[in-house]
């Protein structure tokens, strides 16, 4: 019975041990979309989403979880394209990492943590969306029109001779036919000779 009690204690003892562990923040990973940006935040355990806040202010983007703490130097280090700048600060009750992009935010959902990976969708603000489309639209526009008539002049200009030559040829041809109408071979060489330069 002893035995059995010594067990207990040391097993419920090792159990709180485990159970109470920090949860730590191990890895960081930005990624870009035509949107937005998605913010993937990976863990030693699953994060309970009651101790997760965010917000943002312009380009930063700010979140904080309770009850954790993060590898800031290795976070800090982290490089992405589509990142400007990252601040990692550790509390005794929480860390809290902000990063900056290149592009405002308007909005963000949290997804629902899954297993030991939590992640922020964040949007780009519409307006600036909207206006690098409508700048590209325009660049397109300013290339087809330049592009047009270069190649109208381009056609015109390999046309032209060809629609000389031909015509010269089919001229030729009936000359050579009025020659000697009477003669069944010069009229065909000059017959054969305009019908071929219809083709050319």
């Amino acid at each position: 019975m002893r035995n059995n009690l010594l067990v207990t204690i040391l097993f419920l003892a090792s159990s709180s041990i485990i159970l109470s562990q920090d949860l730590r923040i191990k890895n960081l990973q930005i990624e870009s979309k035509n949107n937005g940006t998605v913010i993937q935040l990976d863990s030693n355990k699953k994060v309970n989403l009651e101790n997760v806040t965010a917000w943002y202010s312009s380009e930063w983007f700010y979140m904080t979880i309770y009850d954790a703490n993060a590898d800031s130097l290795s976070l800090a280090n982290y490089k992405n394209d589509s990142l400007k700048n990252i601040e990692v600060s550790n509390s005794d009750e929480s860390t809290q990492i902000a990063v900056q992009l290149f592009s405002e935010i308007e909005s963000f959902e949290i997804n629902t943590p899954n297993r030991k990976t939590l992640q922020f969708f964040l949007r780009n603000s519409q307006l600036v969306a909207k206006n690098s489309i409508s700048v590209e639209d325009e660049i397109d526009i300013v290339q087809t029109e330049e592009k047009t008539p270069k190649e109208k002049d381009i056609i015109y200009e390999k046309e032209q001779p060809r629609n000389a030559n031909s015509k010269l040829i089919v001229i030729a041809g009936l000359i050579v036919s009025a020659i000697d109408i009477t003669n069944s071979t010069s009229f065909s060489a000059g017959a054969l000779i305009a019908i071929i330069a219809n083709f050319l």
